[in-house]
């Protein structure tokens, strides 16, 4: 199967030419935007067995997937990535028989979702299975995978840096081959120091995932200062625009009590190419301090110039227990409750069939009130509220306790929705944010030195060719005690209003273990 020139147009669409949809009108890389998609994007990793099974057999599957693309949509993110190896192994997922059906169907629902569909391709088998596993990237691609996920480090484990590089030219090559802006992803997040590596990193991968911040050792939470630096470090030159040597600096502001602006050019060990931001949320045991810390990350995350990594179920912070990942939790017993059998009028109706003759019913007179309509009541078979109805649980089979999330009552979708100030509803908004604030996305940093109050605080100013002048604050508290606002380098605080809902009564002040986002002239 090969793809034709523009000059045959007019012939029927080739099953190669099927990802051209991937670039539709006003989306980000289709030529309204100067920029590609894929450069400021928010990925949505998912590993298809645990997010939603479809067939109540327990496990999940791609058809899963497809069934959740109203809750991805809401949520905000610009692409979905399919792990096919679930654990960084062989692949077990592969674009033939049921499992090609089910990507082609989840392909095409995405695409009326705005939503772009890449896969992790997960390690070779060996060091001589270079043809097959760029065989395999094709077939993904063939079926309309906007892209390819690398995991680099499962590489390593096989061969050197320089076999890698080899392998990156190739799957480079074979992603520009294919119409769609298809985009090749590195996870250079465990690279070692191999010249060679970094070399192809840079030059063939569009986009390389940072190593994640905000891990934890032994399940203490790295300290404000410890973050504060790791998070500078990933970013690399916070000036403002793109991360390039030709970029021009950012005015300096006057600077208030210590406040140190962050000026460092040096990149990230893979300096050619954008950075994919990733988090690890870090099992601390306090819930408190956990809750604080992931709200923090989520700013950090989201706030940033870069790309996005989220791996399913972060946004409800979920725990990841030992080396097994939980399942997605939807509900807080992740069990699909079993529908009540049809009452009698309803099951009259539905074997009723077509009637030729409806009776006249004379309409009750208008002064007479109708007879009250009583509530129906369901006997649910799960203790679980009647709101979960509308958000089936994980499964309707038996669930492995095993999978099961330690915090998944607290930490669940239907939950988390139904609650304001949720981690859910935080991530929502700031993704928004990410997409839409021209300040947050490309704006010029300054950080501000906060450690001694246990802080995170930074301004985002708005980038020159900008048509807004706004100047955002963005302030993280870890500590146990509120911290007030004060001296940002001459931002005009008094003006301030939030870019969270719902608003804090007091901007300037910054409850323990909440985060604030606002917006100033």
């Amino acid at each position: 199967m090969f793809c034709l020139g523009a000059g045959v147009a007019f012939l029927p669409a080739m099953p190669c030419a099927r990802a051209q949809v991937l670039a539709q009108k006003n989306w980000a890389g289709s030529g309204v935007s100067s920029e590609v998609w894929w450069k400021r994007a928010v990925f949505y990793r998912i590993d298809p067995t645990k997010f939603q099974d479809s067939t109540g057999t327990g496990k999940g599957d791609l058809a899963g997937i497809t069934q959740r693309l109203d809750y991805l949509q809401a949520l905000g993110v610009d692409a979905v990535i399919v792990e096919t190896a679930p654990g960084g192994g062989k692949a077990t997922l592969l674009p033939t028989g049921d499992a090609g059906a089910a990507f082609d169907t989840l392909v095409r629902d995405a695409v009326g979702r705005h939503l772009r569909v890449l896969v992790d391709l997960g390690a070779p088998a060996s060091q001589q299975s270079d043809a097959q596993y760029v065989q395999m990237a094709r077939g993904w691609l063939n079926q309309g995978a906007a892209g390819i996920f690398v995991p680099t480090p499962a590489l390593e484990k096989i061969d050197g840096g320089a076999h890698i590089a080899l392998l990156l030219q190739q799957l480079r090559a074979l992603t520009n081959s294919f119409p769609g802006e298809r985009v090749l992803i590195a996870d250079g997040a465990a690279q070692q120091q191999d010249v060679m590596l970094q070399n192809g990193l840079a030059k063939y991968a569009e986009l390389t995932a940072s190593a994640p911040l905000g891990a934890a050792a032994g399940g203490v939470a790295p300290t404000v200062a410890v973050l504060r630096e790791e998070w500078m470090s990933a970013l690399g030159d916070t000036r403002g625009g793109d991360a390039s040597a030709d970029a021009e600096p950012a005015a300096k502001p006057a600077r208030g009590h210590g406040e140190r602006r962050h000026e460092s050019t040096s990149r990230s060990q893979t300096a050619g190419n954008p950075l994919l931001m990733a988090v690890r949320m870090p099992a601390v045991a306090d819930p408190a301090q956990r809750l604080a810390m992931e709200r923090a990350l989520a700013v950090m995350l989201l706030a940033s110039r870069s790309a996005v990594l989220l791996d399913y179920g972060q946004e409800l912070g979920l725990e990841m227990a030992g080396t097994n990942r939980p399942l997605m939790q939807w509900t807080p017993t992740n069990v699909t409750r079993t529908p009540a059998p049809p009452t009698d009028a309803q099951a009259a109706a539905a074997g009723a069939g077509y009637k030729s003759f409806q009776p006249y019913v004379r309409p009750l007179p208008k002064n007479l009130f109708p007879a009250p309509v009583m509530p129906v009541v369901e006997e649910a078979d799960l203790p679980t509220p009647e709101k979960i109805a509308a958000m089936p649980g994980f499964t309707a089979g038996e669930i492995d306790p095993a999978m099961v999330a330690p915090n998944g009552a607290s930490a669940s979708v239907v939950t988390e929705t139904y609650e304001p100030l949720s981690l859910l509803n935080l991530y929502k908004q700031l993704i928004r944010l990410h997409h839409d604030n021209a300040t947050v996305r490309s704006g010029a940093q300054t950080v501000l030195n906060r450690d001694d109050v246990g802080a995170l605080v930074w301004v985002r100013r708005a980038p020159a060719n900008s048509r807004t002048s706004s100047t955002v604050v963005v302030a993280c508290n870890l500590s146990g005690r509120p911290v007030v606002l004060t001296d940002l380098g001459g931002v005009a605080l008094n003006s301030m209003r939030s870019l969270l809902q719902p608003a804090p009564r007091d901007l300037l002040k910054v409850e323990p273990g909440a985060v604030v986002v606002g917006e100033t002239k």
